[in-house]
Protein backbone atom coordinates (compact mmCIF):
# COMPACT_ATOMS: atom_id res chain seq x y z
CA UNK A 1 0.00 0.00 0.00
CA UNK A 2 1.18 3.53 -0.77
CA UNK A 3 1.41 5.39 2.55
CA UNK A 4 -1.50 7.82 2.63
CA UNK A 5 -2.70 9.94 5.55
CA UNK A 6 -6.15 9.25 6.96
CA UNK A 7 -8.48 11.13 9.26
CA UNK A 8 -11.14 9.78 11.62
CA UNK A 9 -14.00 11.66 13.28
CA UNK A 10 -16.89 10.64 15.54
CA UNK A 11 -20.25 12.40 15.17
CA UNK A 12 -23.58 12.57 16.96
CA UNK A 13 -24.56 10.83 20.18
CA UNK A 14 -21.96 8.34 21.44
CA UNK A 15 -22.77 4.67 22.04
CA UNK A 16 -21.24 2.07 24.33
CA UNK A 17 -19.27 0.67 21.38
CA UNK A 18 -18.44 3.72 19.24
CA UNK A 19 -14.81 3.51 20.36
CA UNK A 20 -14.60 -0.10 19.19
CA UNK A 21 -15.09 1.15 15.63
CA UNK A 22 -12.49 3.85 16.17
CA UNK A 23 -9.93 1.32 17.39
CA UNK A 24 -10.84 -1.01 14.52
CA UNK A 25 -9.80 1.64 12.00
CA UNK A 26 -6.63 2.57 13.91
CA UNK A 27 -5.39 -0.98 14.42
CA UNK A 28 -6.05 -1.99 10.83
CA UNK A 29 -4.27 1.14 9.59
CA UNK A 30 -1.27 0.31 11.75
CA UNK A 31 -1.30 -3.28 10.57
CA UNK A 32 -1.04 -2.32 6.91
CA UNK A 33 1.46 0.45 7.67
CA UNK A 34 -0.60 3.36 6.41
CA UNK A 35 0.44 6.98 6.60
CA UNK A 36 -0.34 9.30 9.48
CA UNK A 37 -3.52 8.43 11.44
CA UNK A 38 -5.17 11.72 12.38
CA UNK A 39 -8.07 12.10 14.80
CA UNK A 40 -10.42 15.11 14.63
CA UNK A 41 -11.28 16.30 18.15
CA UNK A 42 -15.00 16.95 18.54
CA UNK A 43 -15.86 15.84 15.05
CA UNK A 44 -16.23 18.39 12.24
CA UNK A 45 -15.45 21.21 14.70
CA UNK A 46 -12.02 19.66 15.15
CA UNK A 47 -11.43 19.61 11.39
CA UNK A 48 -12.57 23.19 10.82
CA UNK A 49 -10.53 24.48 13.77
CA UNK A 50 -7.60 22.12 13.14
CA UNK A 51 -7.91 20.55 16.59
CA UNK A 52 -6.28 17.28 15.64
CA UNK A 53 -4.41 14.45 17.31
CA UNK A 54 -1.88 11.87 16.09
CA UNK A 55 -3.63 8.57 16.79
CA UNK A 56 -0.78 6.57 15.32
CA UNK A 57 1.33 7.37 18.39
CA UNK A 58 -1.17 5.89 20.84
CA UNK A 59 0.10 2.78 22.60
CA UNK A 60 -1.62 -0.55 22.11
CA UNK A 61 -2.36 -0.76 25.86
CA UNK A 62 -4.26 2.54 25.63
CA UNK A 63 -6.22 1.45 22.56
CA UNK A 64 -7.23 -1.73 24.36
CA UNK A 65 -8.67 0.34 27.20
CA UNK A 66 -10.37 2.76 24.80
CA UNK A 67 -12.35 -0.16 23.32
CA UNK A 68 -14.09 -0.49 26.69
CA UNK A 69 -14.65 3.20 27.37
CA UNK A 70 -18.05 4.91 27.10
CA UNK A 71 -18.46 8.22 25.33
CA UNK A 72 -16.64 9.25 22.16
CA UNK A 73 -12.88 9.05 22.76
CA UNK A 74 -12.22 11.77 20.17
CA UNK A 75 -15.15 13.87 21.29
CA UNK A 76 -18.27 14.37 19.20
CA UNK A 77 -20.50 17.16 17.89
CA UNK A 78 -24.00 17.74 16.52
CA UNK A 79 -22.97 20.77 14.48
CA UNK A 80 -24.98 21.38 11.33
CA UNK A 81 -22.49 21.90 8.55
CA UNK A 82 -23.03 25.05 6.50
CA UNK A 83 -22.46 24.94 2.74
CA UNK A 84 -19.34 27.10 3.01
CA UNK A 85 -17.86 24.73 5.61
CA UNK A 86 -17.32 21.94 3.10
CA UNK A 87 -14.73 23.91 1.15
CA UNK A 88 -12.91 24.65 4.41
CA UNK A 89 -12.93 20.94 5.27
CA UNK A 90 -11.30 20.12 1.94
CA UNK A 91 -8.72 22.87 2.52
CA UNK A 92 -7.74 21.22 5.82
CA UNK A 93 -7.54 17.84 4.12
CA UNK A 94 -5.20 19.32 1.51
CA UNK A 95 -3.04 20.92 4.19
CA UNK A 96 -2.51 17.63 5.98
CA UNK A 97 -2.54 15.58 2.78
CA UNK A 98 -5.53 13.52 4.01
CA UNK A 99 -6.57 10.95 1.42
CA UNK A 100 -8.89 8.77 3.50
CA UNK A 101 -11.73 10.10 5.66
CA UNK A 102 -13.67 7.86 8.04
CA UNK A 103 -16.76 9.29 9.73
CA UNK A 104 -18.34 7.26 12.54
CA UNK A 105 -21.90 8.40 13.11
CA UNK A 106 -25.63 8.26 12.47
CA UNK A 107 -27.99 9.83 9.94
CA UNK A 108 -26.63 13.37 10.06
CA UNK A 109 -23.03 12.18 9.95
CA UNK A 110 -23.72 10.06 6.88
CA UNK A 111 -25.27 13.10 5.20
CA UNK A 112 -22.12 15.11 5.94
CA UNK A 113 -19.84 12.31 4.70
CA UNK A 114 -21.83 12.13 1.46
CA UNK A 115 -21.43 15.85 0.86
CA UNK A 116 -17.68 15.72 1.55
CA UNK A 117 -17.32 12.85 -0.93
CA UNK A 118 -19.40 14.65 -3.54
CA UNK A 119 -17.39 17.86 -3.26
CA UNK A 120 -14.04 16.05 -3.43
CA UNK A 121 -15.15 14.29 -6.61
CA UNK A 122 -16.40 17.51 -8.18
CA UNK A 123 -13.07 19.32 -7.76
CA UNK A 124 -10.92 16.30 -8.57
CA UNK A 125 -9.37 15.94 -5.12
CA UNK A 126 -8.34 12.32 -4.53
CA UNK A 127 -10.16 11.32 -1.33
CA UNK A 128 -11.80 8.10 -0.18
CA UNK A 129 -14.75 8.73 2.14
CA UNK A 130 -16.23 5.91 4.21
CA UNK A 131 -19.15 6.14 6.64
CA UNK A 132 -19.08 3.86 9.69
CA UNK A 133 -22.55 3.38 11.22
CA UNK A 134 -23.38 3.91 14.88
CA UNK A 135 -26.61 4.73 16.68
CA UNK A 136 -28.59 3.31 19.56
CA UNK A 137 -31.78 4.28 17.68
CA UNK A 138 -31.12 1.58 15.05
CA UNK A 139 -32.65 3.86 12.43
CA UNK A 140 -29.95 3.87 9.73
CA UNK A 141 -31.33 2.39 6.53
CA UNK A 142 -29.80 -0.41 4.45
CA UNK A 143 -28.09 -2.15 7.37
CA UNK A 144 -29.65 -5.05 9.29
CA UNK A 145 -28.83 -3.23 12.51
CA UNK A 146 -26.49 -0.53 13.78
CA UNK A 147 -23.49 -0.86 16.07
CA UNK A 148 -24.56 0.56 19.42
CA UNK A 149 -28.13 -0.71 19.26
CA UNK A 150 -27.43 -4.17 20.69
CA UNK A 151 -25.88 -2.77 23.87
CA UNK A 152 -28.59 -0.16 24.35
CA UNK A 153 -31.24 -2.83 23.75
CA UNK A 154 -29.63 -5.03 26.40
CA UNK A 155 -29.67 -2.13 28.85
CA UNK A 156 -33.31 -1.22 28.20
CA UNK A 157 -34.47 -4.84 28.49
CA UNK A 158 -32.54 -5.40 31.72
CA UNK A 159 -33.67 -2.19 33.40
CA UNK A 160 -37.30 -2.75 32.39
CA UNK A 161 -37.25 -6.20 34.01
CA UNK A 162 -35.63 -4.79 37.16
CA UNK A 163 -38.16 -1.94 37.42
CA UNK A 164 -40.90 -4.53 36.97
CA UNK A 165 -39.64 -6.47 39.99
CA UNK A 166 -39.52 -3.27 42.02
CA UNK A 167 -43.12 -2.46 41.07
CA UNK A 168 -44.19 -5.93 42.17
CA UNK A 169 -42.51 -5.32 45.53
CA UNK A 170 -43.71 -1.83 46.42
CA UNK A 171 -45.81 -0.07 43.83
CA UNK A 172 -46.98 2.80 42.72
CA UNK A 173 -48.93 0.31 40.68
CA UNK A 174 -48.24 1.97 37.32
CA UNK A 175 -44.75 2.68 36.03
CA UNK A 176 -44.07 4.26 32.64
CA UNK A 177 -40.58 4.03 31.17
CA UNK A 178 -39.62 6.38 28.33
CA UNK A 179 -36.87 5.27 25.96
CA UNK A 180 -34.78 7.22 23.49
CA UNK A 181 -35.21 6.54 19.78
CA UNK A 182 -36.47 9.80 18.31
CA UNK A 183 -39.03 8.80 15.63
CA UNK A 184 -38.51 5.04 15.76
CA UNK A 185 -39.56 2.37 18.23
CA UNK A 186 -36.59 0.00 18.10
CA UNK A 187 -35.39 0.67 21.65
CA UNK A 188 -38.88 0.62 23.12
CA UNK A 189 -39.47 -2.73 21.44
CA UNK A 190 -36.22 -4.07 22.94
CA UNK A 191 -37.68 -3.71 26.44
CA UNK A 192 -39.50 -7.00 25.77
CA UNK A 193 -36.33 -9.12 25.54
CA UNK A 194 -36.06 -10.03 29.25
CA UNK A 195 -39.70 -10.98 29.69
CA UNK A 196 -40.02 -14.66 30.63
CA UNK A 197 -43.70 -15.16 31.44
CA UNK A 198 -47.08 -13.51 31.31
CA UNK A 199 -47.24 -10.71 33.84
CA UNK A 200 -43.54 -9.86 33.69
CA UNK A 201 -42.57 -6.35 32.67
CA UNK A 202 -43.21 -4.81 30.23
CA UNK A 203 -46.96 -5.29 29.99
CA UNK A 204 -47.50 -2.72 27.25
CA UNK A 205 -45.23 -1.04 24.67
CA UNK A 206 -46.08 1.91 22.40
CA UNK A 207 -44.22 2.94 19.25
CA UNK A 208 -43.94 6.10 17.10
CA UNK A 209 -44.75 3.97 14.05
CA UNK A 210 -48.39 3.78 15.18
CA UNK A 211 -50.53 6.86 15.91
CA UNK A 212 -51.08 7.12 19.66
CA UNK A 213 -54.75 7.15 20.71
CA UNK A 214 -55.30 8.23 24.31
CA UNK A 215 -58.62 6.42 24.75
CA UNK A 216 -57.13 3.10 23.61
CA UNK A 217 -54.11 3.61 25.83
CA UNK A 218 -56.17 4.22 28.95
CA UNK A 219 -58.33 1.20 28.15
CA UNK A 220 -55.21 -0.98 27.76
CA UNK A 221 -53.82 0.20 31.10
CA UNK A 222 -57.13 -0.43 32.84
CA UNK A 223 -57.25 -4.01 31.53
CA UNK A 224 -53.69 -4.81 32.61
CA UNK A 225 -54.24 -3.31 36.05
CA UNK A 226 -57.46 -5.28 36.50
CA UNK A 227 -55.55 -8.50 35.72
CA UNK A 228 -52.31 -7.97 37.68
CA UNK A 229 -52.91 -5.08 40.05
CA UNK A 230 -49.98 -3.27 38.42
CA UNK A 231 -48.58 -2.33 35.01
CA UNK A 232 -45.18 -1.50 33.57
CA UNK A 233 -45.49 0.42 30.31
CA UNK A 234 -42.71 1.36 27.90
CA UNK A 235 -43.14 4.26 25.49
CA UNK A 236 -40.78 5.72 22.93
CA UNK A 237 -39.97 9.41 23.28
CA UNK A 238 -41.21 9.97 19.71
CA UNK A 239 -44.86 8.98 20.24
CA UNK A 240 -47.22 11.07 18.13
CA UNK A 241 -50.98 11.42 18.11
CA UNK A 242 -53.16 11.10 15.02
CA UNK A 243 -52.46 14.72 14.06
CA UNK A 244 -48.70 14.13 14.12
CA UNK A 245 -48.03 16.08 17.32
CA UNK A 246 -45.60 14.67 19.87
CA UNK A 247 -47.20 13.24 23.00
CA UNK A 248 -45.98 15.41 25.85
CA UNK A 249 -44.87 18.16 23.46
CA UNK A 250 -41.34 19.02 22.33
CA UNK A 251 -38.33 20.39 24.14
CA UNK A 252 -37.41 24.07 24.19
CA UNK A 253 -36.23 25.79 21.02
CA UNK A 254 -32.64 25.69 22.30
CA UNK A 255 -32.82 21.89 22.43
CA UNK A 256 -33.32 21.39 18.68
CA UNK A 257 -30.72 19.22 17.03
CA UNK A 258 -28.06 20.48 14.62
CA UNK A 259 -30.43 20.04 11.67
CA UNK A 260 -33.14 22.18 13.24
CA UNK A 261 -35.38 19.22 14.00
CA UNK A 262 -37.60 19.23 17.08
CA UNK A 263 -36.49 16.87 19.84
CA UNK A 264 -39.31 15.02 21.56
CA UNK A 265 -39.40 14.44 25.29
CA UNK A 266 -41.75 14.13 28.23
CA UNK A 267 -44.12 11.42 26.98
CA UNK A 268 -43.83 9.26 30.12
CA UNK A 269 -44.39 12.14 32.50
CA UNK A 270 -47.37 13.37 30.50
CA UNK A 271 -48.97 9.93 30.32
CA UNK A 272 -48.49 9.19 34.00
CA UNK A 273 -50.48 12.34 34.77
CA UNK A 274 -53.22 11.27 32.35
CA UNK A 275 -53.48 7.87 34.06
CA UNK A 276 -53.85 9.50 37.48
CA UNK A 277 -56.42 11.99 36.19
CA UNK A 278 -58.55 9.51 34.24
CA UNK A 279 -58.12 6.20 36.09
CA UNK A 280 -57.44 7.41 39.63
CA UNK A 281 -54.28 5.26 39.82
CA UNK A 282 -50.93 6.34 41.16
CA UNK A 283 -48.42 6.38 38.32
CA UNK A 284 -44.73 7.14 38.11
CA UNK A 285 -42.55 7.96 35.12
CA UNK A 286 -38.96 6.86 34.56
CA UNK A 287 -36.56 8.08 31.88
CA UNK A 288 -33.21 6.23 31.78
CA UNK A 289 -32.15 8.56 28.97
CA UNK A 290 -28.43 8.76 28.30
CA UNK A 291 -27.75 5.75 30.53
CA UNK A 292 -28.99 3.54 27.69
CA UNK A 293 -26.13 4.64 25.44
CA UNK A 294 -23.36 4.93 28.04
CA UNK A 295 -23.67 1.83 30.21
CA UNK A 296 -20.60 -0.38 29.79
CA UNK A 297 -21.84 -2.84 32.44
CA UNK A 298 -24.71 -3.88 30.17
CA UNK A 299 -22.64 -4.01 27.00
CA UNK A 300 -23.36 -6.67 24.37
CA UNK A 301 -20.31 -8.73 23.40
CA UNK A 302 -21.84 -9.22 19.94
CA UNK A 303 -22.21 -5.46 19.57
CA UNK A 304 -18.60 -4.90 20.61
CA UNK A 305 -17.24 -7.37 18.09
CA UNK A 306 -19.36 -6.04 15.23
CA UNK A 307 -18.51 -2.41 15.97
CA UNK A 308 -14.80 -3.25 15.83
CA UNK A 309 -15.32 -5.27 12.66
CA UNK A 310 -17.04 -2.46 10.72
CA UNK A 311 -14.16 -0.14 11.65
CA UNK A 312 -11.57 -2.61 10.45
CA UNK A 313 -13.45 -3.39 7.24
CA UNK A 314 -13.96 0.32 6.55
CA UNK A 315 -10.21 0.74 6.35
CA UNK A 316 -9.89 -2.24 4.05
CA UNK A 317 -12.70 -0.96 1.84
CA UNK A 318 -11.03 2.43 1.42
CA UNK A 319 -7.66 0.88 0.59
CA UNK A 320 -9.38 -1.17 -2.13
CA UNK A 321 -10.47 2.11 -3.72
CA UNK A 322 -14.06 2.37 -2.50
CA UNK A 323 -15.48 5.77 -1.60
CA UNK A 324 -18.86 7.35 -0.91
CA UNK A 325 -20.15 4.28 0.92
CA UNK A 326 -21.33 3.36 4.41
CA UNK A 327 -20.36 0.00 5.84
CA UNK A 328 -23.33 -2.24 6.66
CA UNK A 329 -24.05 -5.37 8.67
CA UNK A 330 -25.75 -8.08 6.63
CA UNK A 331 -27.41 -10.97 8.44
CA UNK A 332 -26.76 -14.32 6.81
CA UNK A 333 -29.45 -16.95 6.43
CA UNK A 334 -29.59 -19.92 8.75
CA UNK A 335 -30.63 -20.83 12.28
CA UNK A 336 -27.33 -19.72 13.79
CA UNK A 337 -26.79 -15.96 13.89
CA UNK A 338 -24.04 -14.71 11.59
CA UNK A 339 -23.35 -11.28 10.14
CA UNK A 340 -21.00 -10.10 7.44
CA UNK A 341 -19.93 -6.58 6.51
CA UNK A 342 -21.15 -5.00 3.29
CA UNK A 343 -21.43 -1.48 1.91
CA UNK A 344 -24.11 0.83 0.52
CA UNK A 345 -23.82 4.23 -1.24
CA UNK A 346 -23.90 7.12 1.21
CA UNK A 347 -26.43 8.95 -0.95
CA UNK A 348 -28.94 6.16 -0.19
CA UNK A 349 -28.46 6.48 3.56
CA UNK A 350 -28.14 10.21 4.20
CA UNK A 351 -30.92 11.45 6.50
CA UNK A 352 -33.14 8.40 5.76
CA UNK A 353 -34.82 6.73 8.75
CA UNK A 354 -35.43 3.00 9.14
CA UNK A 355 -38.70 2.50 10.97
CA UNK A 356 -39.77 -0.49 13.02
CA UNK A 357 -41.51 -2.80 10.49
CA UNK A 358 -45.25 -3.38 10.83
CA UNK A 359 -44.79 -7.12 11.29
CA UNK A 360 -42.73 -6.43 14.44
CA UNK A 361 -45.74 -4.74 16.11
CA UNK A 362 -48.84 -6.64 17.24
CA UNK A 363 -52.28 -5.94 15.80
CA UNK A 364 -53.30 -3.83 18.82
CA UNK A 365 -50.22 -1.65 18.45
CA UNK A 366 -49.24 -2.15 22.08
CA UNK A 367 -46.57 -4.89 22.04
CA UNK A 368 -44.05 -6.66 19.83
CA UNK A 369 -44.43 -9.87 17.85
CA UNK A 370 -42.36 -13.04 17.89
CA UNK A 371 -40.70 -11.85 14.67
CA UNK A 372 -39.14 -8.92 16.50
CA UNK A 373 -37.85 -11.15 19.30
CA UNK A 374 -36.21 -13.44 16.74
CA UNK A 375 -34.61 -10.45 15.04
CA UNK A 376 -33.34 -8.71 18.17
CA UNK A 377 -32.37 -11.49 20.59
CA UNK A 378 -29.01 -12.34 18.93
CA UNK A 379 -27.89 -8.71 19.01
CA UNK A 380 -27.81 -8.38 22.81
CA UNK A 381 -25.23 -11.14 23.34
CA UNK A 382 -25.44 -13.67 26.15
CA UNK A 383 -28.84 -14.32 27.79
CA UNK A 384 -30.10 -11.45 29.91
CA UNK A 385 -30.05 -12.24 33.61
CA UNK A 386 -33.22 -13.82 34.99
CA UNK A 387 -34.39 -13.90 38.60
CA UNK A 388 -35.98 -16.54 40.81
CA UNK A 389 -38.99 -15.88 43.01
CA UNK A 390 -39.97 -17.29 46.36
CA UNK A 391 -42.25 -20.33 46.03
CA UNK A 392 -44.71 -19.04 48.61
CA UNK A 393 -45.03 -22.20 50.69
CA UNK A 394 -47.84 -22.17 53.21
CA UNK A 395 -47.06 -22.28 56.91
CA UNK A 396 -48.08 -25.66 58.33
CA UNK A 397 -50.04 -25.49 61.62
CA UNK A 398 -48.47 -28.00 63.99
CA UNK A 399 -50.75 -27.26 66.97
Amino acid sequence: MIRRNLMIAQGGGPTAVINCSLVGVIEEAKRINSGRIIGALHSIDGILNEKLTDLGRERQSVLKEIRNKPGAALGSSRRKIQEEDYGHILDVFRKYDVRYFFYIGGNGSMHTAHNVDRLARSIGYELKVIGIPKTIDNDLAYTDHCPGFGSAARYVASVTREIGLDVESLPPPISIIETLGRNTGWLAAASSLAKKQDGDAPNLIYFPERPFVMESFLSDVEKVYAKYGRAVIVVSEGLKDESGSYIGGVKAEASKDGFGRNLPGGAASFLSEKISENLGLRARSEKPGLAARTSINYISSVDQKEAYLVGKMALRSAVKGNSGVMMTLERERGKKYRCKVGAVPLENVAIAEKLLPSDYINSDGNYVTEAFLEYCQPLVGKPIRSFSSLKGYKIVDYT
